[in-house]
């Protein structure tokens, strides 16, 4: 795939959620969200397919956006300003620059056009077909649990230790003990 040049502006749309701007004008915060529209602007007149939502002028974008209200839930206003990317966070606690915006606005055309493997395109599978881990049976305790093995009989013989999950004094199973003598422990 050929580099894109890094003046050109992509055709995918982006979203971009900043705070609302503070009391104070002097404030840094509010010179970089200045600075931030400014460029913005730049770019949207240049082509670029950008959409900026701020709380004064668009309070319902900061909670109908799924992937914007649960940031905010999870990190409260700090996480702002956010950039959308076709519904994926792309950056977030800082403003995108304008290579920043530029690069995600050709997020479309550089997708893959189909789903990639990644083993098989790590490791070259060379195959137009993707590569699957074999299926694996359970096995151990896991095996017992789905039937796939029978559950074992017997055990190991416990000494004249007394059995702490089980029944006392011969009121489980059928030869008493903890199992009934089966496990090898004499059935108490």
């Amino acid at each position: 795939m050929a580099r894109i040049p890094r003046d050109s502006i992509g055709s995918t749309p982006l979203e971009v959620f900043i705070p609302a701007p503070g009391a104070n004008p002097a404030d840094p915060q509010d010179a970089q969200r200045q600075a931030f529209l400014e460029e913005a602007q730049q770019l949207l007149e240049a082509g670029l397919d950008i959409a900026v939502y701020s709380p004064e002028s668009y309070p319902s974008a900061f909670t109908d956006c799924e992937p914007v209200a649960d940031q905010l839930a999870m990190s409260g206003q700090e996480v702002l300003p956010i950039l959308l990317v076709e519904g994926l966070v792309k950056v977030s606690y800082m403003y995108p620059t304008a290579e920043q915006l530029r690069r995600f606005s050709h997020f479309q055309q550089l997708k893959p056009k189909e789903p990639v493997n990644a083993a098989a395109a790590a490791c070259g599978g060379g195959s137009d077909q993707a590569m699957t881990a074999p299926s694996l049976e359970p096995a151990g305790f896991a095996a017992v649990l789905a039937g796939v093995t029978p559950q074992p009989q017997g055990g190991p013989d416990m000494g004249g230790r007394v059995n702490l999950l089980g029944a006392a004094g011969g009121d489980a199973g059928q030869g008493g003990g903890c199992c009934g003598g089966s496990c090898g422990c004499g059935g108490h």
